[in-house]
């Protein structure tokens, strides 16, 4: 898991750095409002730039294209599983298992980043949440340990609030910008849905009520924390 964020944390930086210096070579090749000697220094400048770090026309004007990247296979109470599809909206990535049941984000790498960054950083949260109602209930039910059934009901919970929020707060195109990615990349997926699971209605709305105070921002900066939780 240190070594996925640390080379999505690199990649990460890459891009950061690329794009805003793209973004700078495009600023000064936008003419509007300069005087001739201005626009003349701006181009010389310009020009200088994309031959040091061997950027082309194509380059600038190209989009940011569409790949595919897998997620790490460890999914304890199935949380990656139950949030992925959710998260793929709210970053703007098409979320699928491929045949091998493993997640993969499809869409532009920069989002993809995001997105695999936010459903390792939800997993976290609700394990946080778990373990602490866990721990409650043994101090407070005189000594009551948790079965498999209450943890996961709790889990479940937690997941069904945290997928409220981030339908909530999709962009109001990510249908549109997932059949971009579906047919830019010629995708065929099927749907499938898994067995309805018994829950404790006790235990999951416990962790409905702690999937509140998830949070959702994107990182400033690579290297910055994404922040969640209260």
């Amino acid at each position: 898991m240190v070594l996925l964020r640390l080379r999505w944390q690199r990649i990460n930086n890459m891009n950061n750095s690329r794009k805003k210096l793209l973004d700078r070579i495009r600023a000064m090749l936008n003419t509007e409002g300069r005087t001739e000697a201005e626009m003349m220094a701006f181009l010389a400048k310009a020009r200088e730039l994309m031959a040091t770090y061997e950027i082309s026309e194509a380059d600038l004007n190209q989009a940011e294209k569409a790949t595919i990247f897998k997620t790490a296979v460890s999914d304890p109470y199935e949380i990656k599983c139950n949030l992925c599809v959710n998260v793929g909206k709210f970053t703007s990535c098409k979320a699928f298992r491929d045949r091998e049941d493993v997640i993969n984000f499809a869409g532009k790498e920069s989002d993809i980043i995001f997105a695999t960054w936010l459903l390792d950083t939800l997993q976290r949260f609700i394990m946080r949440a778990l373990r602490q109602y866990q721990k409650d209930l043994i101090v407070n039910k005189g000594g009551r340990h948790s079965n498999n059934l209450t943890s996961a009901s709790f889990v479940a919970g937690c997941a069904h609030r945290i997928n409220e929020k981030l339908k909530e707060l999709a962009p109001v195109n990510w249908a549109k910008t997932q059949e971009l990615i579906v047919s830019e990349l010629g995708m065929s997926l099927t749907k499938s849905r898994g067995p309805k699971k018994q829950l404790s209605e006790k235990d999951a709305a416990a962790g409905f009520e702690a999937g509140k105070h998830a949070r959702f921002d994107r990182p400033v900066e690579a290297g910055g924390s994404l922040r969640i939780g209260k």
